[in-house]
């Protein structure tokens, strides 16, 4: 008689490219890609509806309290224990979607890895996108350097690096939890938000944002943690195959996050609104107004971090060089 399937329970709670439009397609079969690739020997409950946990941050207690086994996080999630991680949100280091990859899965992956399982026993088997690009959106007109956004208050994600980013090129920041991302309306008081591509391009009704700047300041990242305790009690053969299994939904999630992005705007223009890309001129202004937030990581959080960062970003765009990437650069 063949054993019964390990079960796994994965919460995926808090990816903004979903607003509106339910999980992402590779989210929605993380389970099927565990099981196929384990045999069967594997099987994973995916809940996206938040029933195993509730909101995010009660949904990584509950997985470092063992209720639950996997959980996506965001950056500042995963910076509860890893305060450092907020290098992933300083604004203008990750140029294209090809550095994003080589980073992503070499070793600032690794570094992150280790880290992580130091100080929280969790264990971090992949890390996607968290939504796409960012950018900014705007109800009164065009943002085309900073000069546009001062006085603006902004909407934010709650990272303190995304906070002072805001500040550093002229908006008053409103930080809102993505769960209460629909609060960002005339009656809240806020003029414009930042944040993913996909989730602005959706914003619709009361936001009334109509006008969606392009200027890539940050590419949010999505860990997929695991609990310690559950990935070593699995034989080692399913091991590697959470590694590889994860490994592969992290490179087809941000695959995807590509072609939603390439949607949202297509609908969003679609339906009157207007899109923006920074030239490069217009994009080094922005660059230049936030030097300030790097500088202001490294006196709270070190040097060490931002070192490895850059440095794996370098490396990333010296590879594509040699392999005849045809990535532009920018400022």
């Amino acid at each position: 008689m063949a054993s019964a399937a390990i079960r796994l329970v994965l919460a995926a709670l808090t990816m903004p490219g979903a607003a509106g439009g339910g999980a992402p397609d590779t989210i929605s079969s993380a389970g099927e890609l565990v099981e196929a690739l384990s045999g069967g020997r594997l099987a994973v409950e995916v809940d996206t509806d938040g029933g195993s946990c509730g909101a995010p941050d009660a949904c990584l207690d509950a997985l470092v309290a063992g209720e639950i086994d996997i959980y996506l996080a965001s950056t500042p999630e995963a910076a509860r224990f890893v305060p450092e991680f907020h290098v992933l949100d300083v604004p203008y280091l990750l140029e294209s979607d090809a550095v994003v990859e080589l980073v992503f899965t070499g070793v600032f992956f690794e570094r992150m890895r280790d880290a992580l399982l130091g100080e929280s026993g969790l264990r971090l088997l992949g890390l996607s996108g968290g939504g796409g690009w960012r950018g900014i959106a705007t109800r009164a007109g065009p943002v085309r350097s900073p000069e546009d956004l001062r006085g603006v208050t902004l909407g934010t994600g709650q990272s303190p690096v995304l906070t002072a980013w805001a500040r550093a090129v002229g908006a008053t920041p409103a930080p809102v939890a993505w769960s209460n991302r629909a609060a960002t309306g005339p009656a809240a008081g806020i003029e414009g938000r930042a944040g993913s591509v996909i989730d602005l391009a959706k914003v619709d009704g009361d936001a009334g944002f109509r006008h969606l700047t392009r200027d890539d300041h940050g590419y949010p990242a999505g860990l997929w943690l695991m609990r310690e305790e559950a990935y070593q009690a699995l034989p080692v053969d399913l091991r590697q195959v959470m590694n590889a299994a994860f490994g592969e939904l992290a490179r087809l999630a941000r695959a995807e996050e590509r072609r939603r992005t390439a949607a949202a705007v297509a609908a969003f223009e679609a339906a009157g609104g207007v899109v923006h890309v920074l030239s490069s001129a217009e994009r080094r202004a922005f660059v230049m107004a936030a030097g300030r937030v790097s500088t202001g990581y490294m006196e709270q959080h070190g040097h060490e971090w931002m070192v490895w960062f850059e440095g794996a970003i370098a490396a990333a765009e010296r590879q594509i060089a040699l392999t005849g990437g045809n990535e532009e650069a920018r400022p």
